[in-house]
């Protein structure tokens, strides 16, 4: 079964993380992080800028464990399906 955004991607983006990334994407979103699906999984890896979510101690809930980094990625695969 793939993976989809409305049941699967969108609910791991909390209120903290929207808000923090509204200047560059709205991550409620579902055009606008398919749209910038490649950069959102770059930081959620660390990789061309600090990772995201940012950890607690700066005010986040990340950054995310592996296995929710995978199910991003493999959404991206199938075709970032709505």
């Amino acid at each position: 079964m793939a993976v989809s955004f409305a049941a699967d991607i969108r609910p791991l983006f909390t209120k903290i993380d929207i808000d923090h990334m509204t200047s560059m994407f709205d991550l409620s979103d579902y055009e606008d992080v398919k749209s910038n699906a490649d950069g959102i999984l770059e930081r959620l890896k660390g990789i061309g800028g600090a990772v995201m979510p940012p950890p607690q101690s700066k005010g986040g809930d990340g950054p995310w464990p592996a296995e929710r980094i995978a199910l991003f990625e493999r959404w991206i695969k199938d075709g970032c399906q709505p």
